[in-house]
């Protein structure tokens, strides 16, 4: 499956989707004007995605690493972002391993508890990693 790679702009992050590694990477900043315009190739890639990953012959054995990096994203993405979760979720209750690393500036409490609500509400485990940005 080819990779979704979207690179950053001044207003959203860069996206790379590896399907082939099995690792994924949101960074930067995101408030698109748009998200809905912005967020909807993603989306629709994760789906092609997950009815891939359960279609293969044989499972896949490799964990799938979606690194989330995000500076700061405003309320209308993380909508969105909830969204993206959500999918990982579904992947992962369909057998897949999922590995979800959320990294935070460690003066940035506000980003850290974000994260633990995502974590919390999906019931998705979350590997903290605390950076000095």
């Amino acid at each position: 499956m080819e990779a979704l790679v979207l690179e950053s702009s001044s207003t959203t992050p860069n996206i790379n989707f590896d399907a082939k590694n099995m690792n994924f990477t949101i960074e930067g900043e995101c408030r698109p004007e748009n998200v809905l315009t912005y967020f909807s190739p993603v989306l629709n890639w994760l789906n092609k995605f997950k009815n891939w990953a359960i279609n293969l012959s044989e499972p896949i054995d490799q964990t799938l690493s979606f690194h989330f990096k995000l500076a700061y994203y405003n309320t209308s993405s993380a909508k969105f972002l909830f969204n993206i979760f959500e999918k990982m979720k579904a992947i992962q209750e369909e057998g897949m391993k999922v590995k979800i690393v959320w990294y935070y500036d460690e003066l940035d409490e506000d980003l850290l508890e974000n994260g633990k609500e995502f974590e919390k509400i999906l019931e998705l485990d979350f590997e903290f990693v605390a950076t000095n940005q």
